[in-house]
């Protein structure tokens, strides 16, 4: 090939290589640019979720103070007339069985021609005597399985166990302990913390929750849910219960110290 032949086609080729390059670099910025301003995606709205509060967010709740006329409501509703209470009726409430939601204590004493209904096996509550102790070499549990009878001159405090948020004022909550002579004359809450910080661990029994202050028979105490039953306490002459063992047949018993 000639030299006259060679340059003009080396010109064109150039020339078509330049306009390929211009025209390969001017689309990039625009394809960056549009890719670039392009708003993202939008995020599909996440599904409702459900969450039941925790237990620390049911006890936190405010609940406003008792009334009187609650407090005879949720008694009619357990006992249906079984028991009375006084006029102006001697109660509390705390968190006595530890579970976080609101229970109920209150005085009340059997009615008239009702003890059949109140000693009934099948009742809607549990009669225990917080007074008895344990039979010797055994665990407190084993007093809970202990069946007590409602006589027609004992004083009683009813415990009724609560539900959820409302705790004692809610329908469903039915649970309830009928304690033998254990209403004083004025009954108090107090918490399980303050209960605990009274006196040394060695002196105190097991709390799950708050406690029932009350003098009974002359007597200053606590009432206190154990985890089975509810139960004396009596400052002056407590014992540390010894440890438990499980012996043949799966049973449990005290260990001999």
């Amino acid at each position: 090939m000639s030299s006259r032949t060679f340059t003009p086609a080396l010109i064109l080729c150039l020339a078509a290589a330049c306009a390929l390059s211009a025209a390969c670099g001017g689309s990039t910025p625009r394809r960056r640019a549009a890719t670039a301003e392009a708003p993202p995606p939008a995020e599909a709205p996440a599904p409702e979720a459900n969450v039941l509060p925790a237990a620390g967010e049911v006890a936190a709740r405010k609940l406003p103070p008792p009334g009187v006329a609650e407090v005879r409501g949720a008694v009619e509703r357990i006992f249906k007339g079984a028991v009375k209470i006084d006029s102006v009726p001697s109660f509390a409430v705390g968190d006595f069985n530890g579970d976080d939601s609101q229970d109920l204590a209150v005085a009340v004493s059997p009615s008239p021609g009702r003890l059949g209904e109140m000693n009934d096996e099948l009742a809607a509550w549990i009669i225990k005597d917080p007074f008895a102790p344990p039979p010797d070499g055994s665990s407190s549990y084993g007093a809970a399985r202990r069946r007590a009878l409602v006589e027609e001159d004992d004083t009683l405090l009813a415990v009724i166990h609560g539900y959820g948020a409302e705790g004692w004022r809610d329908p469903q909550a039915t649970q309830t302990f009928v304690l033998k002579d254990a209403a004083g004359q004025v009954v108090k809450a107090r918490a399980r913390k303050v209960a605990l910080a009274s006196a040394h661990e060695s002196r105190l029994p097991r709390l799950l929750g708050d406690v029932i202050d009350e003098t009974v028979g002359g007597r200053a105490g606590f009432i206190y849910y154990d985890g089975a039953h509810y139960a004396w306490h009596d400052p002056r002459g407590y014992r540390k219960p010894p440890p438990l063992r499980v012996v043949h047949g799966g049973m449990v018993k005290a260990a001999q110290q």
